[in-house]
């Protein structure tokens, strides 16, 4: 049985893949968990660049709603979640994903969750967890800091699927490209993430997630902060 993840490396830069396209990447209790190795392989690499993708037509149609793994309590699976996007947030470098074709559910939160969404202009993405009859509570402690509160609801209660361009209006995703151009564009990306400086990469994404978040800013102005963190990474000999 092919591996349902797979994982690379080299020349800094660490490749997640989803790796079930006969089944649209659904990701079943046993393909989350070689995620998480995944991406805990990506963080111990030092990689620069991080990139998540699927096989096939599909990044994925998101978990296994209907699954039921025998001694695994259903707090433990859907922490699985909390882990997997924790790790992909947290990635000290850069992360891209790659948006092909449908992705749903926790397909769309890895393009919330990655610091570069690219999609294909035929991508497809959407919530559609209570289509299903599942409530998505976790969705909703990280929707809200991506989109408005009026696009959150409204993409939660309906679970409507949306559009590459759609997507992009709500802020969904980074960009829409040609989807024959797709692979091109990420790997150009990629290909100039790589070259660049990959302690001057760590810092701004450091200074990004302060700046995004009021709760985590130093009670001095922040602009007067901002140069304290540039002189200090300069004057270890950064440039």
């Amino acid at each position: 049985m092919p591996d349902p993840v797979l994982y690379d490396d080299a020349d800094g830069v660490a490749r997640v893949t989803f790796n079930r396209p006969d089944h649209a990447n659904t990701i079943t209790y046993a393909t989350m968990q070689a995620f998480i190795a995944g991406l805990e392989r990506a963080h111990a690499s030092g990689a620069t660049v991080l990139v998540v993708s699927g096989a096939g037509a599909d990044l994925t149609l998101g978990r296994d709603k209907g699954e039921r793994v025998a001694g695994v309590s259903r707090a433990d699976n859907l922490r699985l979640i909390l882990h997997a996007n924790e790790l992909l947030g947290g990635f000290p470098g850069i992360s891209v994903t790659a948006v092909r074709g449908r992705a749903f559910g926790f397909g769309t939160g890895l393009a919330l969750h990655s610091d570069i969404a690219i999609a294909a202009d035929t991508a497809i993405l959407g919530f559609d967890e209570l289509a299903a009859g599942l409530p998505p509570l976790v969705v909703l402690t990280y929707l809200y800091r991506h989109v408005t509160p009026k696009a959150a609801d409204d993409l939660v209660l309906t679970s409507r699927k949306v559009g590459a361009a759609e997507a992009l209006r709500l802020g969904l995703v980074s960009r829409v490209v040609a989807e024959g151009d797709l692979d091109t564009t990420v790997e150009r990306t990629v290909a100039e993430l790589a070259g660049r400086d990959a302690s001057a990469l760590r810092l701004l994404k450091e200074f990004a997630a302060e700046a995004k978040s009021t709760d985590q800013r130093p009670a001095k102005d922040f602009g007067e902060y901002a140069v304290e963190r540039l002189v200090a990474w300069i004057e270890r000999g950064n440039s």
